[in-house]
């Protein structure tokens, strides 16, 4: 399957816009399932859901070889932060301020990799991507700023979302150096979720004293829908890492707030807003400029 990912016609951009749109899509479910359970048990379903998809997809990417190489380890220690400590920040920042307001501070999450891909990774960046990339953030920043909220961000959530986005800007660097070296994008999500799901398990062991029990049904539920949007989002995130650069893919992923009120839209038939319309805009424009050049170059 890697080998056809590689070869085949599809595009580190489209990669990119169907990572964003299933990240996007994951924070619905996850929103409702925090009304059931804790964002920590949250985790340990949405890890365990990842893990057990790749699992399940192993006969069509597991390859020996790619057990003994440095990429291997690479995503073991990548995995000690991305997923257990962004996934747990995201939560708790989800569940403080809710998803617009997490949104805001998340989506400065591209200057931090743009900025690890240029000094660590030596990747060009040209001032059409650039404005490209302000202009997605600046898109978002529109769609999910509520000027009425933000005292609330400041005093309970601020530290949580930027904490993510600090995560998930390096992630997409380490990512790439990893996929370098281990060119699997399904191994890099089962290694990492392998090394989060663990952690997360212990961490979980030693605050509460015990593992999860007595969970509610609709808890669950949620976080397994949630889960299995996050898989195959990881999957498509590193494919999309493994063809394109960074500072062309981190921004794409970044748009991910538009598919989230897309989705909460679709589903509450909420009226569409001006401010709606003018960030989805400016997030699309973004998004087709960096898919453009990147195609180019």
């Amino acid at each position: 399957m890697n080998s056809l990912l590689a070869t085949s016609s599809i595009s580190a951009p489209l990669l990119g816009v169907m990572a964003a749109t299933l990240f996007g899509i994951s924070a619905l479910p996850a929103k409702r399932g925090l009304l059931f359970v804790n964002a920590e048990t949250g985790c340990l379903i949405t890890m365990a859901t990842t893990w057990i998809v790749c699992l399940l997809l192993g006969p069509l990417w597991m390859r020996t070889e790619d057990w003994f190489t440095a990429g291997f380890w690479v995503f073991a220690l990548a995995g000690l932060i991305h997923p257990y400590l962004s996934m747990y920040a995201s939560l708790e920042a989800l569940k403080r301020a809710g998803t617009t307001v997490a949104s805001t501070l998340a989506a400065t999450a591209p200057f931090f990799s743009t900025l690890g891909a240029v000094v660590l990774l030596g990747e060009d960046l040209t001032i059409v991507v650039a404005l490209a990339t302000v202009g997605i953030v600046a898109g978002v920043m529109v769609l999910t700023f509520d000027g009425h909220r933000m005292a609330r961000v400041i005093r309970v959530a601020l530290i949580f979302a930027s904490i993510a986005a600090v995560i998930r800007g390096s992630t997409h660097v380490i990512g790439k150096w990893g996929l370098d070296l281990l060119p699997n994008p399904f191994m890099a999500t089962f290694v990492a979720f392998s090394v989060g799901l663990i952690c997360m398990t212990i961490f979980f062991r030693l605050r509460h004293g015990h593992l999860p029990r007595d969970l509610p049904t609709d808890g669950v539920k949620y976080f397994v829908y949630s889960g299995l949007c996050i898989a195959f989002a990881i999957i498509s995130m590193y494919g999309a890492l493994m063809l394109g650069r960074v500072v062309m893919i981190s921004p794409i992923i970044a748009s991910y707030p538009v598919f989230t009120l897309l989705s909460v839209w679709v589903v509450r038939a909420e009226r569409i807003s001006g401010q709606l319309v003018m960030g989805v805009l400016m997030v699309t424009a973004g998004v087709v400029i960096i898919a453009l050049v990147g195609g180019a170059a």
